[in-house]
């Protein structure tokens, strides 16, 4: 098990394709985020859940964790922790989490910080300027 600290707005990469992002924190709720390839399964509590298919094909998932913290995506289990939890490395700091990521294979895991991340969306133009005429 490859055990990586997040902050919130982070994302753990997992292998070349998948990306985990802890979207938002409140008290023992935790939302997260998916991205992961066309045909990918994600399995919360025993159902699957319906992904939204992005423009790209890859399915994208949001939910949020409550009493289960653990999820599947395919074959990879990813356990969340808290602060407080009775794992020695979940720290007391309210701006951080723990992801227990085990993978069937060996996968590059890697984290990064939201400003650390290309912007995937391009920025709007800017409108110009109406003149109004009198």
């Amino acid at each position: 098990m490859v055990v990586q600290t997040c902050r919130i707005g982070g994302t753990v990469r997992i292998g070349e394709d998948i990306h985990v992002t802890l979207q938002r924190r409140l008290n023992d709720r935790v939302t997260v985020g998916v991205i992961a390839p066309a045909g990918t399964r994600l399995r919360f509590d025993s159902a699957c859940l319906q992904p939204i298919v992005l423009p790209s094909g890859a399915h994208a998932y949001l939910f949020s964790l409550l009493r289960v913290r653990r999820f599947r995506i395919d074959e990879i289990e990813i356990e969340v922790w808290l602060p407080g939890d009775a794992v020695p490395l979940a720290f007391d700091c309210e701006d951080y989490i723990h992801f227990g990521i085990r993978t069937p294979q060996p996968l590059r895991i890697t984290y990064e910080e939201e400003n650390e991340r290309p912007a995937r969306i391009a920025p709007r133009p800017q409108a110009s300027p109406v003149q109004l005429r009198n």
